[in-house]
């Protein structure tokens, strides 16, 4: 077991954010191997799902080194982008490398006014809240009527063909590439089993539609290991 509470494991958002401001230095190059720069893809898909007008406001919640906030800039120079993370290090570092304007913020407790938002994006950072339930509902306070969101996170597998190549890549791969590029095994083990303890995507699909969005839709993204979730603020 790794050191990190995994989901359901009660109050962990300062050991999560701990991990995060460890592995900020190596955070970017380790998305890149472990997911053979699919992530990217994943994430311009996500992006691509928000139709932003210009002028129209994006908060990226969970930014991380923000890579989502970039590829909405590239998508949609026209927008207002604004990235938020409670881990500074990792804010720090995504804010010097886009040039775009940066929020320290608990998702839980979001430093915005009601309605202030046309479309919010969380690339893998649900899994990390202490409850992705009021996470959601946090989100859906902060969205106009008719803003968009899309959530990009690694959901408990349901197949059985899902379970087992989640199985191998997480077992196997996941820890190898994680010693060799980062010092912090603890945070790859915590990768790993908090997949695997997170809530699968249809239970995900039901939470968001419980938090005041409509439309909600969920899909695989290939290779089948990465779900995007979508929905229209009620």
């Amino acid at each position: 077991m790794t050191g990190v509470p995994l989901p359901g494991q009660g109050d962990r958002a300062q050991a999560v954010r701990a991990m995060f401001d460890r592995i900020a230095p190596t955070y970017d190059l380790l998305n890149r191997v472990m997911t053979l720069r699919v992530d990217q893809l994943w994430r311009r898909r996500a992006v691509r799902t928000l139709r932003l007008a210009p002028g129209e406001k994006l908060l990226d919640v969970c930014a991380g080194t923000m890579d989502v906030s970039a590829e909405a800039r590239s998508q949609y120079p026209e927008a207002l982008v604004v990235g938020s993370d409670f881990s500074l290090p990792m804010l720090s570092r995504g804010a010097q490398k886009t040039g775009l304007p940066a929020s320290a913020a608990d998702a839980l407790h979001l430093p915005f006014r009601s309605g202030a938002v046309d479309a919010v994006t969380v690339a893998f950072g649900v899994r990390n809240l202490d409850s992705h339930e009021v996470g959601l509902a946090e989100m859906a306070r902060v969205m106009k009527p008719g803003a968009r969101l899309a959530v990009l996170e690694f959901f408990r597998p349901e197949s059985t063909g899902t379970r087992a190549f989640h199985g191998v890549y997480n077992r196997l791969a996941l820890p190898v590439m994680g010693r060799l590029l980062s010092a912090d095994a603890d945070a790859y083990r915590y990768l790993v089993e908090s997949m695997e303890r997170f809530a699968s995507l249809p239970e995900f699909v039901d939470s968001t539609r419980r938090a005041g969005f409509r439309g909600v839709k969920g899909e695989l993204l290939f290779p089948g290991v990465c779900g995007l979730v979508t929905g229209v603020r009620a």
